[in-house]
């Protein structure tokens, strides 16, 4: 399984991002002053009450995502934002179907390659031959039919990271956040966002690390190992920035 849940699927994925919601801040100022908003902004602290480290049950307990998954591939599965789109009921049926197929296929793969066993010894008769001949085939047909639908999971996992991308939400692996991809528009708390160059992120964020020859950069985030704020650049413009923890693998 792909351990970055598509990394480009981090990058269009890996891979992905970004509307932004409005909370009222109490004005600094005194009288009648209407009372002023802040903007909710994407940073090493999480978005929102999303916050890097919480379990799915704690994420989903905050409001900030819709009540039922995007998508699932595996033990990772894919929440939206509570206002962003809701996805289609039909794609999610036969998505949630064909994983079933396709882990059926892998099972049967592996059970039949388990039961090939080693090649008969020297001495042994063309009865032995034959059936460990049969045993082979049996393996090379169950190995064809889940190969087969390799292609048609990983563009369904593509299609999901995409989706990931343009609406925003939360990837899970298992009960832990494996990444926090902004909405559409949002900034980080240093006014960072799509667009911004090399020089504009480093200038807002001294301790950025450059993981990828100016294509990558990452943030750690504080007392979270493996978790970081990564950065995104095509073409020295950013493309797309999300909290990823590399510790929370899809199998």
């Amino acid at each position: 399984m792909n351990n970055h849940g598509g990394l480009k699927a981090v990058l269009v994925a890996a891979v992905a991002l970004a509307a932004v919601s409005c909370t009222p801040e109490p004005s600094s100022g005194s009288g009648d002053q209407q009372p002023a908003t802040q903007e909710k902004h994407f940073d090493v602290t999480g978005f929102g009450k999303l916050k890097p480290g919480m379990s799915k049950q704690d994420a989903l307990a905050t409001g900030e995502l819709a009540a039922t998954g995007a998508g699932k591939t595996g033990t990772c599965e894919d929440y939206r934002y509570q206002n962003g789109p809701a996805p289609d009921a039909k794609k999610l049926a036969d998505d949630a179907e064909f994983e079933l197929k396709y882990e059926a296929a892998q099972k049967a793969a592996d059970a039949a390659e388990a039961a090939v066993g080693p090649a008969p010894g020297a001495n042994a008769g063309a009865a032995d031959y034959a059936a460990h001949a049969e045993k082979l085939a049996a393996s090379a047909e169950a190995s064809a039919k889940a190969t087969e639908l390799i292609a048609e999971s990983t563009k369904r996992i593509a299609e999901r990271a995409e989706a990931r991308e343009a609406n925003g939400g939360v990837m899970f692996a298992g009960d832990k956040i494996r990444m926090i991809v902004p909405p559409p528009g949002a900034t980080t708390a240093k006014k960072i966002g799509k667009g911004a160059t090399v020089e504009q992120l480093k200038a807002a964020y001294p301790n950025v690390v450059d993981k990828e020859a100016g294509k990558t950069f990452e943030v750690p985030v504080p007392d979270q190992q493996g978790v970081a704020l990564n950065f995104y650049f095509t073409d020295g413009k950013l493309e797309t920035f999300l909290l990823f923890n590399s510790a929370a693998k899809c199998s």
